[in-house]
């Protein structure tokens, strides 16, 4: 094709795809053996379908794609945190994982694919199928097959998730505490490998955690470097962990420290979060950065809880792919973060009704509603809490604010956004194609935009992207709610912190370290 230079044809001994060339993928030999192992393995060339957006004239129901490059051609911001111990690490793997699909929509700048507008507005679920390497037996359209032994499960166990897909369980012992809280949160499948389960148990490793490493190893590694097989030495190298590791693509992905070096960086454990979809500028990628730095510190200096079951975690996954889903979809959250040893005689972390969650709409989610406060407010609380500067509170108070104008559908996502451009161009024939031409004007116009040489006020607002941006104004809360219970409230979690975890602090959980301490004693 002539999208790649110097134009090629289509497929290679890679990919085999009838419409990408394998001269478009990056030369390091990772990534053709990626894509060709990938489509060795399940048997056949991935198979992605969108449904097609339907316009007036459009012809057809879906946008049929046969390349991993479809997937993996799709940017994404993500966040990595280093907890400062293993607990906090594995906390916050749990508390972000629920918010996954909710920034997923929040951010929504996919609603474009192989040339077509389609009728989703997210990239996730292209991405999924492009790398989803399982048999048609592992996938369940197959009721018998031949084992091969070279494979893990006999690449004939059922999986019920691509490789690249939400978390199908909690690893925290909050979400593990008793049997009955372990089946209401990991309400999933969730496959794992017996044996690699029983050995990490036996030497000592938590049962939640033992049962995350062996999920990951229901997979088979997908690269493999000569010289780095038997050459290395598992005792002092993770190479072959992060192997797998790190090709086991989830919204959430927990990272265990390498082995330290001499004189090396200190790298401790860390918490990816995986989910969000690249902006057009600079400006919303660090709101939406620093919006999820602080939803940590909330959790961690309050200790709070946004733990719901994971079908739930799933349907707001399924729910985050529709078009505008930020103005049309509602999504499950959590009702009360307090956890329910504030509210009940019982002890924590045994169910209550605290765990109980409901539908909310991204507005109510970010600014509140009932007893719930509302993730924006919960900021500006942690913000006031540590006395943050004035100079600083400037630029944050610009983020969160343009946060809060998304959520409320005052400012349009970039795929809304690309979605008007196409069809209001005057090539566009209301038949669901993006031309050579469109294609052409919207790459301008993006680039103009992320350069700050185009303004674009339904998308960004009054922020003015160079030289330096506007100060907007304080976030207001609206809802049916009292105000004043909604301050008392955020007034009660905020005596959850103490002084030291207030100006000036480290990044830790002291409350946290404290009620385990109590626990421990």
């Amino acid at each position: 094709g002539d999208f790649v230079h110097p134009p090629a044809a289509p497929g290679g001994p890679a990919s085999l795809s009838d419409s990408v060339p394998d001269s478009c993928i990056n030369p390091h030999p990772r990534f053709a053996t990626l894509t060709a192992n990938i489509r060795e393995r399940r048997g056949s060339k991935v198979d992605i379908r969108v449904p097609l957006f339907k316009d007036e004239h459009t012809e057809g129901e879906e946008v049929l794609m046969d390349c991993m490059a479809f997937g993996m051609g799709c940017c994404c911001l993500q966040v990595t945190f280093q907890g400062s111990d293993v607990d906090e690490s594995r906390y916050l793997y749990d508390q972000l994982a629920t918010l996954a699909p909710v920034m997923l929509a929040l951010t929504a700048a996919s609603p474009i694919f192989k040339g077509k507008l389609v009728d989703t507005d997210v990239r996730w679920q292209v991405i999924s199928s492009a790398v989803d390497d399982r048999t048609p037996a592992e996938r369940g359209e197959k009721s018998s097959a031949t084992a091969d032994d070279r494979c893990a499960g006999g690449a004939v166990s059922r999986l019920s998730k691509s490789r690249y897909d939400s978390v199908s369980m909690y690893i925290s012992d909050t979400a593990h505490a008793t049997d009955e809280v372990s089946a209401y949160y990991n309400d999933v499948p969730c496959e794992n490998d017996e044996k690699v389960q029983a050995d990490l148990i036996k030497e000592g490793i938590a049962k939640p955690l033992a049962r995350h490493v062996a999920h990951l190893f229901v997979r088979d590694p997908l690269v493999a470097f000569e010289g780095a097989i038997e050459e290395l030495d598992d005792e002092t190298s993770t190479e072959h962990f992060e192997s797998l590791n790190s090709t086991n693509w989830q919204s959430m992905r927990w990272k265990p420290p390498p082995p330290q070096t001499k004189c090396g960086p200190h790298i401790g454990w860390r918490t990816e979060f995986r989910s969000m979809e690249v902006q057009l500028t600079d400006f919303e990628n660090a709101a939406f950065t620093a919006f999820v730095v602080l939803v940590t510190r909330v959790l961690l200096v309050f200790d709070l809880e946004f733990l719901m079951p994971l079908s739930k975690v799933d349907e707001n996954m399924k729910r985050a792919h529709k078009i505008n889903a930020v103005n049309t979809s509602k999504f499950w959250f959590r009702k009360h973060v307090v956890p329910g040893d504030q509210n009940e005689s019982k002890a924590r972390p045994s169910r209550t009704e605290s765990d109980e969650c409901e539908e909310m709409s991204m507005a109510e989610i970010m600014n509140g509603k009932g007893s719930f406060p509302g993730l924006l407010p919960l900021c500006y609380a942690y913000l006031d809490h540590i006395k943050c500067d004035d100079t600083s509170m400037i630029r944050i108070r610009e983020y969160l604010t343009f946060i809060q104008k998304r959520s409320t559908g005052d400012l349009v996502t970039p795929a809304t956004w690309m979605r008007r451009f196409v069809t209001s161009h005057p090539e566009y024939k209301r038949d669901s194609v993006v031309s050579q031409g469109i294609a052409f004007d919207l790459l301008h116009a993006c680039n103009k935009i992320g350069l700050g040489h185009r303004a674009e006020p339904s998308l960004l607002g009054e922020v003015v992207i160079a030289p330096i941006s506007k100060v907007a104004n304080d976030t207001h809360l609206h809802s049916a709610a009292s105000e004043e219970a909604r301050v008392k409230l955020l007034d009660q979690i905020k005596r959850r912190a103490t002084l030291a975890d207030g100006p000036g602090s480290a990044p830790s959980a002291p409350l946290r370290k404290r009620m385990r301490s109590c626990d421990q004693g």
